[in-house]
């Protein structure tokens, strides 16, 4: 997420008269010890957010016409110290062109706010003292808010589209790298879509081990009726796997494996 946005390009800014912010950069500095995550239940979401981010925008360029014949010129940048990012994922399924059906996110709950009132403004050029106040009026009103909206359509975009391409480019298996055991993959598809509750998170997958060298053949025995959480179990990390993963993977094991 951090990663995202600070690859994010924020545009150049050019007044009617003239005045222009040209060659400007954010960047967030990351915070992973604030970084929390609650659920959204009626979005079947979780929620990603860091209240107490920090960030700096540079500005390689400024043109401000502060009179009819007065034109103030130079660089600048602002601190911001306290910055809330928000992200939130709605989990689903979809299903793929050749009929696998897997994870699917959409983005829901995303934010970006700058405290205004906690900004450090420096600049550097000619007439300092009369644009000062100026430059932060501009900022607060109209720069602050094109960087927020610049990260909320970066998150709301590039962050799911490059986690529902990998979900996608998996097409529903995952290669498990076991020693002496090459080729052997496991089909993660998600036919039932995960579920979010206020207390708990759950996805179930296929859980067939199988040879990816040849067509995927389904293990022997049903696939019987799989809990996602128990509440009886005090456990914070409940995983429930059935006879038909455990006879698929021994199963693969002797087809490609060396005894």
């Amino acid at each position: 997420m951090i990663d995202i946005v600070n690859n994010v390009q924020i545009p150049d800014i050019n007044g009617s008269n003239g005045d222009y912010l040209r060659g400007n950069s954010f960047v967030v500095y990351d915070s992973p010890d604030q970084v929390e995550f609650l659920t959204d239940v009626n979005k079947n979401a979780l929620v990603f957010y860091n209240r107490k981010l920090s960030g700096k925008f540079i500005n390689n360029e400024f043109r401000y016409k502060v009179a009819p014949l007065v034109v103030a010129k130079g660089h600048s940048e602002v601190d911001m110290n306290t910055i809330d990012i928000e992200v939130g994922l709605s989990l689903s399924t979809r299903t793929l062109s050749d009929g696998k059906v897997v994870a699917y996110v959409t983005p829901v709950d995303v934010h970006c706010n700058i405290n205004r009132f906690d900004i450090n403004i420096k600049l550097w050029g000619n007439l300092l003292t009369d644009i000062a106040s100026l430059f932060e009026v501009f900022f607060v009103g109209t720069v602050a808010g094109l960087i927020e909206d610049t990260v909320r359509t970066a998150l709301d975009t590039v962050l799911p589209g490059a986690i529902n391409a990998g979900i996608a480019y998996s097409d529903g298996v995952i290669p498990i790298p076991i020693p002496g055991l090459v080729g052997l993959g496991l089909d993660w598809q998600t036919p039932i879509s995960p579920q979010v509750t206020d207390t708990w998170v759950g996805i179930t997958m296929d859980g067939n081990f199988f040879d990816t060298n040849l067509p995927e053949t389904p293990s022997t025995g049903a696939v019987p009726s799989m809990p996602l959480h128990n509440s009886t179990h005090l456990e914070a990390f409940q995983n429930y796997i059935s006879a038909y993963s455990i006879n698929s993977i021994l199963g693969s094991a002797t087809e490609i494996g060396t005894i």
